[in-house]
């Protein structure tokens, strides 16, 4: 725990002496992941402890420390964040290996049956309870009904961008492994996938 608390407070640190105009005008959303702190691995989980994200809440002057999954609207678009390395669980209880398109003829990639399951059962975590633990007083949070128009999987196995039933599913990467991150643009609704140059 004061590893991690170490860490927020060097991001803090980087921030302040480096990018003071971010720290001032723009909006941070922190969104909890599978292994971060906090109240064990029960779905929803809750924003991270204030405890380790007071230095950063000083420093930026708009962050947000939100649940997981976290619901933005921005005019009129849903925005659904989702941190959880799903594609993994998802093939690790799957009975069949690949999917049908919606005629039922040609297989479809793995990311695309992850986002047609998702999708097509209106929910992030379609599993059962021994592989990822739900409280169910909160489950609806977990929903996806009706389709968002951007679905933001923080799933570090992928790095992907699909349009599936009207919803934009984006999945940027793990940034520590390859550098690789996607902006979305509002106005567009577009998606670009980008990296760090090396």
């Amino acid at each position: 725990m004061m590893e991690c608390k170490g860490y927020f407070d060097g991001l803090s640190s980087l921030l302040k002496h480096d990018a003071p105009t971010l720290c001032a005008e723009a909006t941070f959303i922190f969104v909890p992941g599978p292994h971060d702190p906090g109240a064990g691995a029960v779905l929803p989980r809750g924003p991270l402890p204030a405890s380790l994200t007071l230095s950063l809440a000083s420093t930026l002057h708009h962050a947000h420390f939100v649940s997981n999954p976290c619901r933005l609207r921005l005019f009129t678009q849903e925005i659904v964040l989702f941190r959880e390395d799903i594609m993994k669980k998802m093939l690790r209880h799957s009975i069949l290996q690949g999917c049908k398109d919606h005629d039922g003829h040609a297989e479809e990639p793995l990311v695309r049956c992850l986002v047609q399951s998702l999708l097509d059962q209106g929910h992030l975590c379609p599993l059962p309870l021994k592989a990822r633990p739900i409280a169910w007083e909160y489950d609806n949070a977990l929903r996806l009904y009706p389709l968002p128009d951007l679905l933001i999987l923080g799933d570090h196995s992928m790095n992907t961008s699909i349009e599936y039933a009207g919803c934009q599913v984006v999945s940027p990467g793990c940034f520590p492994v390859d550098d690789s991150f996607a902006a979305y643009y509002p106005a567009t609704r577009t998606v670009e996938a980008s990296m760090l140059p090396h």
